[in-house]
């Protein structure tokens, strides 16, 4: 009963008290520029990228949760600058054109083919609400033809440094630099590095 008390109050708080006031304009938040520091990774051929998202991540609100409940919100007067399926998109494909081009399509059917899914990318609240992280969760499939090179799974939390909107975007920040970064390492580890000049 205490337990389903406190996620009461912290929904409650999140959520904010709307009634009898006007709605100011929503404040607005984007990833920032990728401009963190990488490690070094051998340049690799040519990629083409495929990205999807569940349905959830194709919309610009800023999605919290208290514990592992099956009941997602989203603050009523924070939003993302676009959709978090678009920002991750674009955060992997900039992050992962440090070793290599990035197409949105295949120029031949031997081009390699990386498939990302994202699948979580939202503030989760310990059930007391006294500390929260950023979650981000991908999949991702390297194929070349009709062959399946390789896959992997990346999961990635970051504390959020204050219990707020504001703290979760710090901590979503942190989590999908970090789960950008792995998928590179992973891409570099598993297709062969692009042939030297003269090689």
């Amino acid at each position: 009963m205490k337990m389903r008390s406190a996620v009461l109050i912290l929904t409650l708080a999140l959520a904010g008290c709307g009634i009898g006031r006007v709605a100011a304009p929503p404040t607005v938040f984007d990833l920032g520029l990728d401009s963190r520091p990488v490690p070094a990774l051998p340049a690799r051929e040519t990629i083409s990228l495929v990205f999807h998202a569940v349905p959830s991540l194709s919309d610009t609100g800023v999605v919290w949760r208290v514990g592992d409940s099956a009941a997602p919100k989203a603050y009523a007067s924070y939003r993302w600058a676009s959709p978090p399926a678009d920002l991750m998109h674009q955060r992997i494909a900039d992050r992962l054109s440090r070793q290599g081009p990035v197409l949105n399509e295949r120029v031949t059917l031997q081009t390699p083919q990386l498939q990302v899914s994202l699948s979580q990318f939202e503030q989760v609240y310990a059930v007391d609400g006294q500390s929260s992280e950023g979650r981000v969760l991908l999949q991702a499939v390297l194929v070349s033809g009709r062959s399946v090179l390789g896959q992997t799974r990346i999961a990635t939390q970051a504390p959020a440094p204050t219990q707020d909107a504001a703290g979760g975007v710090a901590a979503l920040r942190q989590a999908s630099d970090d789960a950008a970064d792995q998928l590179a390492q992973w891409l570099a580890a598993t297709l062969k590095p692009a042939p030297k000049p003269g090689g």
